[in-house]
């Protein structure tokens, strides 16, 4: 926790300068890819979309606040024209610059205040989930890869259409099947993902056409049990990093990460329980 909250303070220390993920993942110590995951687990948006809304945010108190001309805060909060800084404006409050200053006061229902130690509050004292302390051996996996940006993952579509390719995958080992976060590296201030939809394969297994193979290494995982739908990952990932590991006795150990889907009978069909899995270290 003190280390993304480290990135926030270098967040707010430089907002009117130039800079990005990158810069602020250096602040936390972590890789940019693992914080940009972590970061918006905990936070609710991305860095990226974090220091936008801050900045957003302040604008929008400097034109309630002050004479400063539109242009000069639009310049000082880093957008490259009054143009630019009227779309961003427009987007998050509803109203161009213009109008928002001259109604006379300043909206807080869109805004983003800066994030706290007190905004933990509700994960850290309103939910109890506890994982099993598990060790897991190496792991030979082969799926598909699909890139993504960190904000339009949609894992239900994911895994519908990797269905097709596992009459494809030879040397198959049992029916669990693992969803694999990768890095890649985009321009710029953004960070690009690969999420690896895999089965559990032999070593000599082949690797079909279009597809990839990855080794999961041997770790110390807590599993979490996720019973809701995918699409509320977010609210159990949030509960993970804001809640349970930072009062446990572990530590994050930068390994990769993965969900684990398992089928199981129910009222005579197969569904999918999902399971996430953190590998972990002792603090």
């Amino acid at each position: 926790m003190e280390r993304i909250f480290n990135s926030i303070d270098f967040i707010e220390k430089n907002i009117f300068q130039s800079i990005d993920v990158h810069a602020i993942a250096k602040a936390s110590h972590y890789s940019t890819y693992h914080f940009s995951r972590i970061f918006r687990a905990l936070v609710g948006d991305t860095p990226k979309e974090y220091l936008r809304k801050r900045r957003l945010t302040i604008a929008a108190d400097r034109l309630i606040n002050s004479n400063v001309s539109i242009l000069d805060i639009a310049l000082d909060c880093q957008f490259e024209s009054h143009e630019a800084f009227t779309r961003a404006f427009k987007k998050q409050f509803n109203l161009t610059p213009d109008r928002y200053r001259s109604q006379g006061k300043l909206s807080r229902i869109v805004s983003r205040e800066q994030f706290s130690p007190d905004m933990l509050n509700h994960l850290q004292h309103s939910l109890s989930m506890e994982p099993r302390i598990l060790v897991r051996p190496e792991t030979r996996v082969v799926g598909v890869a699909k890139r993504y940006t960190e904000d339009d993952l949609d894992l239900n579509t994911l895994w519908s259409a990797f269905r097709p390719y596992l009459g494809q995958i030879k040397g198959r080992i049992g029916e669990e099947a693992f969803g694999v976060y990768e890095e890649y590296v985009e321009t710029g201030d953004n960070v690009g993902f690969s999420y690896i939809c895999s089965v559990a394969v032999q070593n000599d297994a082949p690797v079909p056409d279009g597809m990839i193979s990855r080794i999961i290494p041997a770790s110390t995982y807590a599993v979490f049990t996720h019973k809701a739908d995918a699409s509320l990952l977010p609210e159990t990932l949030k509960y993970i990093w804001g809640s349970w590991l930072p009062k446990s006795r572990y530590e994050y150990s930068e390994s990769p990460d993965f969900e684990l889907y398992i089928p199981k009978m129910v009222d005579g069909e197969i569904e999918r329980s999902l399971s996430i899995h953190i590998p972990i270290k002792d603090k």
